[in-house]
């Protein structure tokens, strides 16, 4: 059961591609890819200070950066709310607080459950919260700076 809801995390959002045109994914791929890079990193000081350990993992070699997660969810999910609400900055910021609201919540919540993740760590919800609202901005204005470089138009 925990292996298949791993699978159904990493390989759903890849699935749900199909149903977006490809000039999509190419003008949103560079940001999903550096919001890989950001959370892959974060995980990596997350090990190292305690904010949480995975006891269960799509593959053994994968304990520190979970591949369900960094490069399914957060990679794919990142192309989705780009295509939704870039150019809406207001919009933008709204849709993540609530997805990572959902995250901080209800997913950690069901990782706990499901034992995915050990029941301890340091990192309190609101903290995460304001990781990932960090992360979002950032990315935000890397999405900017993209399409200034390819001729777009930078207002927020």
């Amino acid at each position: 059961m925990v292996k298949l809801v791993l699978w159904a995390f990493f390989l759903l959002p890849w699935l749900s591609l199909f149903f977006l045109k490809n000039s999509a994914i190419r003008r949103y791929m560079p940001v999903a890819l550096f919001a890989t890079v950001i959370n892959t990193i974060i995980y990596q000081i997350a090990w190292t200070y305690d904010w949480w350990k995975y006891k269960e993992t799509l593959f053994s070699w994968d304990k520190v950066v979970q591949i369900h997660t960094v490069y399914g969810v957060i990679l794919v999910g990142t192309i989705w709310i780009f295509y939704f609400t870039f150019r809406k900055f207001w919009l933008y910021v709204i849709v993540n607080l609530i997805v990572d609201c959902i995250y901080s919540f209800g997913f950690r919540a069901l990782w706990k459950k499901l034992k995915i993740t050990t029941a301890t760590g340091n990192l309190s919800p609101l903290e995460g919260i304001l990781i990932m609202t960090i992360i979002a901005i950032t990315l935000y204005i890397y999405q900017m700076w993209q399409e200034g470089l390819n001729g777009g138009k930078n207002k927020i």
